[in-house]
C-alpha cells in the first residue's frame, strides 16, 4: 500500500483523536515499518490492517465506521495532494467512470508499483450507475466513502446500495442512484 494513504490516516488520528493517540497506535501496533512513513513509500497491508484495528479497539468505532470516516479524509488528502485530479470533470458519475482508465493510469504513473483496487462500470441510466468494485485488500467501506466524496464534491444527492459479489468484500458492486 502506498505510503501517501498511511500519512493521510495518521494525519487523520492526529486530527481526530489527538497526538497521543496517533503515538499509542504506532507503538501499539506491529508495524515492521515501526510507523515512519513517506508519501511515496510502498508499505504492507497488514500495517494498515494493524492500525486500523488498533484504534478499533482504542475507541470501539466499528471498523466499517473507521474506514468511512477515513475515506472521506483521504478525498480530502487527495484534494489538497492533487487538485487538478478534479477540474476536468463535472459531475461524480463522470469522475466515476473514469478512475480506472484516467486517474489510476495517472496513480500508477506516480507510482509505477502501486497495486491499485480495480473499477468498472456500467451505467444502467443517466440517473443510476453500477461501480464493480475488485480488490485483493477487501475494503469495500474504504471504496463507499471514496465514491460517496466523490458524489458530495460535485453537490449530488444520492443514494448507494451494495451487492456482495464475493462475500469476503473483494468483489462488490456499488449501485449508485441520483435522487
Amino acid at each position: 500500500m502506498k505510503g501517501v494513504i498511511f500519512v493521510e490516516f495518521l494525519e487523520m488520528v492526529d486530527e481526530k483523536f489527538g497526538l497521543e493517540m496517533t503515538e499509542e497506535l504506532i507503538e501499539n501496533s506491529d508495524l515492521k515499518s515501526e510507523g515512519i512513513y513517506t508519501a511515496v513509500g510502498t508499505y504492507d497491508d497488514s500495517e494498515m490492517i494493524n492500525l486500523i484495528t488498533h484504534l478499533h479497539k482504542k475507541t470501539a468505532i466499528p471498523v466499517p465506521k473507521l474506514l468511512t470516516v477515513f475515506s472521506q479524509y483521504l478525498f480530502g488528502g487527495f484534494l489538497k495532494r492533487y487538485p487538478e485530479m478534479l477540474v476536468e470533470y463535472s459531475s461524480g458519475f463522470e469522475m466515476l467512470m473514469k478512475i480506472d482508465d484516467t486517474i489510476h493510469v495517472q496513480v500508477q504513473k506516480l507510482y509505477p508499483e502501486a497495486i491499485l483496487p480495480k473499477f468498472e462500470f456500467e451505467k444502467i441510466s443517466d440517473n443510476e450507475l453500477k461501480l464493480i468494485y475488485k480488490s485483493q485488500r477487501k475494503m469495500p467501506d474504504l471504496a463507499e466513502g471514496l465514491i460517496s466524496s466523490t458524489m458530495n464534491h460535485f453537490n449530488e444527492k444520492f443514494s448507494i446500495a451494495r451487492e456482495y459479489v464475493q462475500e469476503d468484500g473483494s468483489w462488490v458492486n456499488f449501485i449508485i442512484k441520483k435522487e
